[in-house]
């Protein structure tokens, strides 16, 4: 019975391999009478007459080879015993890599397509219609705001094909247009504002500051290490209620602010690196940033410099997305000790003392690499 088995096995396989070299051969026919491979299998004139073959059959147009798998021979299934579960026939066949730059490419095609019309980025890219006929091909796919792909994690007929790109380790498929300053993005579920593009990173302010809970919450109020208005008097060691959002005074430290009854400016700091604002900027990233190059706050040099803001007046630009709050700035004032610039609602930049007001509000901003997004 085993070798009845094996021969039953052994003839299967051969039908297949009739059945394969049969096709191959139309193919090879319709090339010599049009010029061009067959872009329908189904359309091919197949001079076969074994047992009947069934396979799922995919031709590649760039070389015209075939290749067959999940075949049966009179209804019966023939276990694939290749290497990568195919049969082929014709040219070589492409290596793994390759099939995943003609998917990423085909994917490309058909997500950009997609753009053009609706003016948006698909939802789901497993519903684009994409112009693809090899082996199946697996990754995690992420479509940019723009339409252009970067794929990773990639399986070619479920075997692992390393990311070609070491830097990040994504596959690229076009090339991300620059993110226009304004342009809202989401990320980690939380909603931010581009205020700068580079080639590979993007500079976002946060579109809402930190909220009083979260202030509290990253500065360690209830704690020994307290970063939140602690010295401003024995009563208020928590985040000033602005609207709902967290103001806090810059620095919190026994040298600085409210003192012994007394406000003490000498020796106030306005280094960020120092304040008490970067520790709750900076737990806030460990907890809702991680994958941030880095997270601070906005520069005066931004503000004026990278956006425009004129004659210390961000009103000229029409943002009102960018002084919907008076918060923070990391910038001291001509190198001042104790005074450090701040935005205001109506737009204005201003400087005020840092170690006696807690009313500006933190606003966080983060780098991020596009790949990311």
């Amino acid at each position: 019975m085993n070798i009845i088995r094996k021969a039953r096995i052994a003839a299967n396989k051969r039908s297949i391999d009739a059945y394969g070299r049969s096709v191959e051969l139309a193919i090879a026919t319709h090339l010599l009478d049009t010029g061009s491979f067959p872009s329908n299998l189904a359309s091919l004139q197949v001079e076969y007459t074994g047992k009947t073959v069934i396979c799922n059959v995919m031709q590649m147009k760039e070389n015209g080879g075939l290749y067959m798998s999940e075949c049966t021979v009179g209804n019966k299934e023939v276990h694939d015993d290749t290497d990568d579960g195919w049969y082929h026939y014709g040219v070589r066949d492409l290596t793994n890599e390759e099939y995943v730059d003609m998917y990423g490419n085909a994917l490309k095609e058909a997500s950009l397509a997609y753009y053009q019309e609706h003016q948006s980025k698909v939802a789901d890219y497993t519903t684009l219609t994409v112009d693809y006929t090899g082996k199946k091909v697996s990754c995690d796919v992420t479509v940019n705001y723009d339409g252009t792909i970067y794929m990773t994690n990639c399986t070619v007929a479920k075997v692992s094909v390393a990311d070609a790109n070491e830097e990040d380790g994504y596959y690229h498929y076009g090339e991300i247009k620059p993110y226009p300053v304004g342009h809202e993005i989401s990320y980690n579920n939380v909603d931010y504002f581009v205020i700068k593009d580079t080639k590979d990173d993007v500079t976002l302010l946060k579109k809402t500051p930190l909220t009083v809970e979260e202030v509290n919450t990253y500065g360690g109020v209830g704690t020994e290490d307290n970063h939140v208005n602690q010295y401003i008097n024995t009563s208020q060691g928590t985040a000033y209620n602005r609207n709902g959002y967290g103001g806090m005074q810059y620095y919190s430290s026994p040298t600085c602010g409210y003192v012994n009854n007394n406000w003490v400016y000498d020796g106030c700091l306005s280094a960020y690196v120092d304040s008490g604002v970067k520790y709750v900027v900076d737990a806030w990233k460990t907890a809702e940033a991680k994958e941030a190059s880095e997270a601070r706050l906005i520069t005066y040099d931004e503000l004026t410099t990278d956006l425009g803001c004129a004659n210390n007046d961000c009103k000229n630009l029409s943002y009102n997305w960018l002084y919907n709050s008076k918060y923070w700035t990391m910038t001291p004032w001509n190198n001042s000790v104790s005074l450090g610039w701040y935005v205001g609602i109506d737009g204005g930049l201003s400087y005020i003392a840092v170690c006696n007001n807690y009313f500006g509000v933190v606003r966080p901003v983060i780098v991020l690499s596009k790949s990311a997004l």
